[in-house]
């Protein structure tokens, strides 16, 4: 480099005419390397090493089989931050951070900190529903079983629902993402809308697997009975084969700032008890999309979503769907009896369905976890704060010719998202209904977790 500057200072001096072209180059080279030596030195450091943090009761290996990025490579923030949301959405966690901790050798270690969310539920708590009424729920809910993020649900109910349900769900049994989930459940209640009681009892298996992080498939059997009373008792027994197809590309899928979600779902109905056993076909899509316009903690995101389902074959009232409700068309109440006696609202039953909803999701206190010590054990707390406004659309038919004479339900309104451990968040959402171009009621809804 010396010698450089020295011919470059030669010329200078040796020729008058251009004196500042050799020490603008001079300095231009200079610098460069003077930089580039810097540039150098301050590389992303090389990975050696994965820490995890915060475990207490969860096994190590449930976080490392999620971590991706590799060792011996510089950090890439990127795939770190693809980690950290694989982690969150296990669900067994209330937050979890990471940073790089450099080490004397020039080489760092990732550190992933995570705070345990609530394991063990007790339930004792009153509930109300919107299909089934008051009811009273006993029973306890294990979100991380044995530390291996299991779920095991053992729960009953009394009240308007006599019911008992035993659920358990293992999301990485064996293999690479090969999940199993079974229940066996019971349950009599009055039918929301058909003048019938109605007692359910089934025994479901399934199986998972995950293809990469964005696709899956869950194949299932269940074997179901369904029994209707009223002026006489009609009974069903079914054996119903399921299967599940999901592309997911969500950030975090209890509120995501980006992504696509894709769902179908299909299961056939064999009719066991029938002289002439009949089928009955039942299917459901839906498709999400989010896009966040404003970013960061105090995040602004625009969410859409379409839900269609249809029951073919074998059909009768039994079959029938409704519209309104928390998880349908909002601003409207779930319908009653008497509604569906009445002729001038029967545009809210069908076997065919279609929903298209679009919220804008406001957070107002970006959510946090926080644990204190007790006699028992830390105390893990979640808060946080998020509104939304909605429009959801929604028609009920019989056939898809129906379409074109039917008009569509309108529900508008605003809401507010309150984070709780385990179930996700609370759901509260108050609207107006419209049908063809008239006012029709108002109602406040609960619920648990996002509508999509």
């Amino acid at each position: 480099m010396e010698s450089i500057c020295n011919r470059y200072f030669f010329k200078i001096i040796y020729n008058k005419n251009r004196p500042l072209i050799g020490l603008f180059l001079c300095l231009i080279f200079l610098l460069s390397n003077i930089f580039g030596q810097e540039t150098d030195s301050y590389k992303n450091p090389v990975i050696s090493a994965i820490d995890i943090q915060g475990l207490q009761n969860t096994k190590s290996y449930i976080i490392e089989r999620e971590i991706q990025h590799p060792l011996n490579i510089p950090i890439d923030s990127s795939l770190v931050e693809q980690d950290r949301n694989r982690l969150e959405n296990l669900g067994i966690f209330s937050k979890v951070t990471w940073n790089e901790l450099p080490l004397e050798d020039g080489t760092s270690i990732l550190n992933f900190r995570v705070i345990e969310s609530i394991s063990l539920l007790p339930i004792f708590s009153p509930v109300y529903n919107e299909e089934m009424g008051w009811f009273l729920i006993l029973g306890t809910r294990l979100n991380n079983f044995r530390g291996r993020n299991e779920k095991l649900l053992l729960r009953g109910r009394i009240g308007n629902v006599s019911a008992y349900d035993v659920i358990f769900k293992n999301p990485w049994v064996f293999g690479d993402h090969v999940s199993m989930a079974f229940n066996f459940s019971k349950q009599i209640f009055e039918h929301y809308f058909l003048p019938y009681r109605q007692a359910t009892q089934e025994f479901k298996i399934n199986i998972g697997r995950y293809f990469g992080y964005k696709k899956q498939l869950i194949a299932g059997i269940e074997l179901k009975k369904k029994e209707y009373f009223g002026q006489d008792t009609t009974s069903f027994y079914y054996l119903s084969p399921d299967l599940i197809a999901v592309y997911d590309t969500r950030d975090i899928y209890n509120d995501p700032s980006k992504g696509i979600y894709i769902f179908y779902y299909g299961k056939y109905f064999r009719h066991l008890n029938q002289i002439e056993p009949e089928s009955t076909i039942a299917w459901t899509q839906s498709y999400s999309a989010y896009y966040s316009p404003i970013k960061g903690k105090r995040k602004t995101t625009l969410g859409f979503n379409l839900n269609i389902s249809s029951i073919t074959g074998f059909r009768n009232e039994y079959w029938l769907g409704s519209l309104g409700g928390v998880n349908s068309v909002r601003g409207w109440r779930i319908p009653s009896r008497e509604i569906y006696s009445d002729q001038s609202q029967s545009y809210r039953f069908g076997y065919l369905r279609a929903i298209s909803s679009l919220e804008i999701r406001q957070t107002i206190i970006p959510k946090y976890a926080f644990q204190s010590p007790s006699y028992f054990g830390p105390i893990r707390s979640e808060l946080g704060l998020q509104t939304t406004l909605f429009i959801d659309i929604g028609i009920a038919v019989n056939t898809w010719e129906d379409l074109s004479d039917s008009a569509p339900m309108i529900g508008t309104g605003i809401g507010i998202r309150i984070p709780v451990a385990i179930s996700g968040n609370v759901r509260l959402d108050y609207g107006w209904s419209f049908y063809n171009g008239e006012y029709i009621e108002r109602a406040l809804l609960f619920g648990i977790g996002q509508k999509f």
